[in-house]
């Protein structure tokens, strides 16, 4: 409440943001909350931010059954790019959102 109006407007347009999305289903809203974490996360000097990062912000997500497909879903549309090892290839090393101009 006591919130300075630009942080007031930020969070409310969050918030409908993620009506929106859930409007469209749970992989629209999934897609959605890891394209959103991915843009507050800072990256490293590469420009990747590390798949441990990102599962460890989004706890509440399952690996197998969301997250991971989420970001399949999301690198298959060009937004993000992933990076995997060859000890894990079924799950992200890195993965770096692809910002477009």
């Amino acid at each position: 409440m006591r919130s300075a109006p630009d942080y007031q407007r930020a969070a409310v347009d969050v918030a409908n943001y993620a009506t929106a999305l859930r409007k469209h289903g749970r992989e629209a809203y999934a897609e959605g909350v890891v394209h959103y974490a991915l843009s507050r996360m800072r990256p490293d000097a590469d420009g990747f931010i590390s798949f441990v990062r990102l599962r460890d912000i989004l706890c509440d997500m399952s690996v197998s059954g969301t997250l991971v497909p989420a970001l399949i879903r999301l690198e298959k549309a060009g937004v993000v790019a992933i990076e995997r090892t060859q000890e894990t290839p079924s799950l992200p090393h890195r993965v770096q959102l692809r910002i477009s101009l």
